[in-house]
């Protein structure tokens, strides 16, 4: 792999600190109501995305343009920063819908459409990865997440139909 494309993969991961940025920025927009509920409700999202893209960040230099088989310290690292930022998804998601039952009426947050963009570069990170690590999905995140993820991203189709998962 090219310098210039290595360069490329290590900007999506860096993507995530642009992204996590942006839900900071959510905190003092005009159309939050409470900046401190919208900042307990973004901040350990926030904070969750900004330490995985360190680890993240890291075990790309690590393990760029070495053989998958001498990665394997850098497995579990990788697999635990991208579950993170699922659980801290899925739990930012439990909050705006209990937000949501204590008003009685459906609400969306300002944060949710960067929250969608963090899940999709997520997506993105997984496939830079993939060509570096043996990573297992099922171990980062739910089925549900997985079949999205397969929706979107060929590679990873790909990879999940060449390991014996079924594709619907």
């Amino acid at each position: 792999m090219s310098k210039a494309e290595l360069e490329l993969k290590y900007h999506e991961i860096t993507e995530l600190y642009e992204l996590a940025e942006e839900l900071v920025e959510t905190v003092a927009s005009e159309f939050v109501g409470s900046p401190e509920e919208q900042l307990a409700l973004v901040e350990p999202l926030i904070e969750t995305v900004g330490e995985s893209a360190d680890i993240l960040s890291e075990e790309f230099i690590q393990v760029a343009g070495k053989p998958k088989a001498r990665n394997k310290n850098s497995k579990g690292k990788v697999e635990a920063a991208l579950r993170g930022i699922y659980i801290a998804i899925d739990e930012y998601g439990k909050q705006v819908k209990r937000s949501s039952q204590k008003l009685s009426e459906k609400i969306m947050n300002i944060a949710d459409p960067i929250v969608e963009k963090i899940k999709r570069q997520v997506e993105v990170v997984i496939a830079v990865f993939v060509d570096f690590v043996d990573i297992s999905l099922d171990r980062i995140m739910q089925k549900a997440h997985i079949e999205e993820l397969k929706e979107r991203q060929e590679k990873i189709a790909a990879m999940l139909y060449s390991a014996g998962y079924a594709i619907e």
